[in-house]
């Protein structure tokens, strides 16, 4: 990126610094969700969650570094009526003396960054091999009319999950034009029979899809298909019938 001093820096930095802002809110979230959820009864889970709340305070200084950072931009302005001022020569000598100080808070924000990326990753990859374990012990659970209904939309169309803004309350509707409702949605989480795809923000919708678990209980759950020919009737059922 430009790393220049003035206004074409401020536009540059400014998306930069909304972006962090916003990675810091789905941490936030994320870890809110964590912490209340089954994931805490897990072996290991308590190193993963100290990991991301350390990583909360990285993403937050990578916003301030790039706050930092424009806060040391100087921008084009005139000086106070009546001074004799080489306005050209003020703005150079300024803009001068910013630039080492854009570099180093660019530095520390990207530092602060990478330090994010390589926390969330190991978060992620210690979560997956968690729910992995307990999911292999956990047994299949009993479906009520009502959840085998609203887990058998989900298998049969996308599903789309929508949080408000500040994590509490669940909505999710399947392409079908049906709802789930969130107590029956917790419980679905609860046993991994349903996946959340983060890849989007949850104020758009985040994908539902179900997990082979759901797949295998509701295999289980749908009764037999008859098949072959019915049997005969009996001749001796058919004795004493009047012609």
């Amino acid at each position: 990126m430009d790393k220049a001093p003035g206004p074409k820096f401020l536009s540059t930095v400014t998306p930069l610094l909304l972006e962090s802002q916003q990675l810091t809110r789905q941490l936030v979230t994320a870890l809110s969700r964590l912490s209340t959820s089954e994931y805490v009864t897990v072996p290991g889970s308590r190193s993963t969650l100290d990991t991301l709340t350390a990583t909360v305070a990285s993403a937050a200084l990578v916003t301030t570094h790039l706050a930092q950072a424009i806060s040391v931009n100087p921008l084009i302005g005139a000086s106070l009526p009546g001074a004799a001022v080489d306005e050209e020569a003020v703005r150079q000598a300024r803009e001068t003396d910013a630039e080492s100080g854009i570099v180093e808070c660019l530095a520390e924000a990207l530092h602060d960054l990478d330090l994010t990326v390589t926390c969330c990753s190991y978060a992620a990859t210690s979560i997956g091999r968690a729910l992995e374990r307990a999911e292999a012990a956990m047994p299949l659970p009993k479906l009520n009319t009502k959840q085998a209904t609203a887990l058998e939309d989900l298998a049969q169309g996308e599903g789309r999950r929508y949080e408000d803004s500040f994590g509490r309350k669940t909505k999710v509707y399947v392409s079908g034009g049906s709802s789930v409702h969130p107590a029956t949605f917790a419980f679905f989480e609860k046993y991994r029979l349903v996946q959340v795809e983060a890849d989007t923000s949850d104020r758009q919708g985040q994908r539902v899809t179900v997990t082979d678990r759901a797949r295998r209980l509701l295999a289980q759950s749908r009764p037999a298909t008859p098949t072959g020919r019915p049997a005969p009737v009996a001749q001796a059922a058919m004795a004493g019938r009047s012609r």
